[in-house]
C-alpha cells in the first residue's frame, strides 16, 4: 500500500463513508482507516465502490493516540496525511499526524475548542468578547454572583445535547440533580443567557492563513431548548458579521484545517459560542459539496495532504437546509422516503432519517431529527417558492 490516507473514526458517520472516502477515492489515495467500531465499518463498506485493495480496515481505541501510533508502526505504514470528522477525535488525531510528521492540527488547539469551559477561559485570557460563565461540579455550590437567566451545558456536549436554559436556581437545580443522576462526575457549564439570533463561521486553514469560505443564519427551537430547525446559507447575518467572526476565531488561534464555529449576535456585537473543530455536520457538509464551486470534502483532505490554500470560488446559488424535528415521543407510524431531485438550476434533497416502525424518543437535541432537506435554487424567490413547496409534500405521522 503506497503512504496511505489514515482516518481515525468513531462510530459510522456518512460525512466519512459518503463524503470523505469518495473523495479520497478521486484522488487514486489509499486509506485505512482505523475506529473502534472496525466491524460497523465493515459492513457499512462492505457494498461500497471504493476498491478493496486500497482500502484497509483496523480496530483500535481511537480515543487513545498511542495505541494508533504503534497501530500504525506495527502495520509498516508511513501515513501521508492523518484526519478524523469526529467531533471527539481531534486531539488524539493531531498527536498522531504530530508524530509522523504530517500536516495537521495543534492538539492543544483542539483541546481547548473541544472543552467548552476551557475555551471560555481561553477567551477570557485572550480578551475576547464572552459571557460570564462558571465551572459546576457536583456538590459545589452554585456561586453567589450567578447571572440568570443562564444556559447550562456539558463542558464537553454535542449535538446541543443536554443544554437548557433556566430562569432560577431551582430550575438550575432542578436540572442538575437529573443530569447527574443520568451522568455522574461530569462537569458542567453555566453561562449567562445571550439573547440573540445564530449564525455560523466556516473556515479552512493551511497554517498560514485561516480563509473564511462562508456560513449559515440558523433557526433555532425557542427555549429552554435549542435545537437547530433550518439553516441559510450566507444569510445576512453571517455576511455583515463574517469580518468579526473570523477575526475572533483567528485570535483564539484557530489556523488549520476545518473549523465551524458558532456565534451569538448581541447588542454588543458577535460573540463567540462554540468552536466545532471539524466540519460542519447535520447534512450541511453535504450541500456545501455541491453548492461551492470547489467542492467541500476534497479541499478539506487538500490541507491534510499538505496543499496550500486557494482563493475560495463563492457559490452564487443560494441554498437552505430544513430540519423536520420529532416534538413528541412515539413511533413513527407514516414517514416520507428519501428523494432527490434536480432540473433547471434547482437542486432538492430530502433524506430520511428515522423509519417506520421506529420508536422516538424526544431528547430536545439535534438527535430528534426525523429528516433533512437541502435546497439549492439560483436565487432566493424561487429557493423560498420550492421550500414551501416540497415541505408540503413530505408527511410524517407519530403514535
Amino acid at each position: 500500500m503506497h503512504r496511505p490516507l489514515v482516518i481515525l473514526s468513531h462510530v459510522t458517520h456518512a460525512a466519512v463513508t459518503e463524503g470523505f472516502l469518495p473523495a479520497a477515492r478521486k484522488r487514486g489515495l489509499s486509506v485505512v482507516l482505523i475506529s473502534d467500531h472496525a466491524q460497523e465499518h465493515r459492513r457499512l463498506l462492505a457494498t461500497s465502490d471504493f476498491p478493496a485493495q486500497d482500502l484497509l480496515i483496523l480496530e483500535c481505541d481511537v480515543f487513545n493516540p498511542l495505541a494508533v501510533i504503534e497501530l500504525i508502526n506495527a502495520h509498516g505504514l508511513r501515513p501521508a496525511a492523518v484526519f478524523s470528522n469526529s467531533d471527539h477525535l481531534q486531539t488524539a488525531t493531531a498527536l498522531v499526524a504530530e508524530t509522523f510528521n504530517v500536516p495537521g492540527k495543534d492538539w492543544l488547539m483542539c483541546h481547548w475548542a473541544k472543552n467548552k469551559a476551557v475555551m471560555r477561559e481561553r477567551m477570557q485570557d485572550l480578551g475576547l468578547p464572552g459571557p460570564w460563565f462558571h465551572v459546576l461540579t457536583a456538590g459545589s455550590a452554585v456561586p453567589d454572583d450567578a447571572v440568570f437567566p443562564l444556559v447550562v451545558k456539558p463542558t464537553q456536549g454535542v449535538a446541543s445535547l443536554d443544554v437548557r436554559l433556566c430562569h432560577n436556581a431551582d430550575e438550575l437545580s432542578d436540572y442538575c440533580a437529573r443530569f447527574w443522576q443520568q451522568q455522574p462526575g461530569r462537569a458542567l457549564l453555566l453561562e449567562a443567557y445571550m439573547e440573540g439570533p445564530l449564525f455560523t463561521l466556516e473556515t479552512l486553514g493551511d497554517g498560514q492563513r485561516l480563509q473564511a469560505i462562508g456560513g449559515f443564519d440558523v433557526s433555532l427551537s425557542p427555549p429552554p431548548h435549542f435545537v437547530e430547525l433550518a439553516a441559510r446559507w450566507n444569510g445576512s447575518l453571517s455576511v455583515n458579521h463574517r469580518a468579526g467572526a473570523l477575526a475572533q476565531v483567528a485570535a483564539f488561534g484557530i489556523n488549520f484545517g476545518v473549523c465551524h464555529s458558532e456565534f451569538i449576535l448581541t447588542a454588543e456585537g458577535p460573540v463567540l459560542v462554540e468552536i466545532n473543530y471539524r466540519s460542519i455536520g447535520d447534512g450541511r457538509e453535504f450541500l456545501l459539496d455541491r453548492l461551492l464551486p470547489q467542492g467541500w470534502f476534497d479541499r478539506i483532505l487538500g490541507v491534510h495532504l499538505g496543499e496550500p490554500l486557494v482563493d475560495a470560488q463563492p457559490g452564487l446559488a443560494q441554498a437552505l437546509v430544513h430540519y423536520l424535528v420529532a416534538d413528541t415521543p412515539g413511533r413513527l407510524q407514516q414517514a416520507s422516503s428519501s428523494f432527490r431531485y434536480e432540473q433547471d438550476n434547482h437542486w432538492s434533497d430530502y433524506r430520511a432519517l428515522r423509519e417506520i416502525g421506529d420508536d422516538i424518543h424526544v431528547s430536545h437535541s439535534n438527535k430528534d431529527y426525523l429528516g433533512v432537506l437541502r435546497l439549492i435554487a439560483p436565487d432566493t424567490a424561487s429557493l423560498d417558492a420550492r421550500f414551501a413547496a416540497t415541505l408540503a409534500d413530505l408527511r410524517w405521522v407519530m403514535a
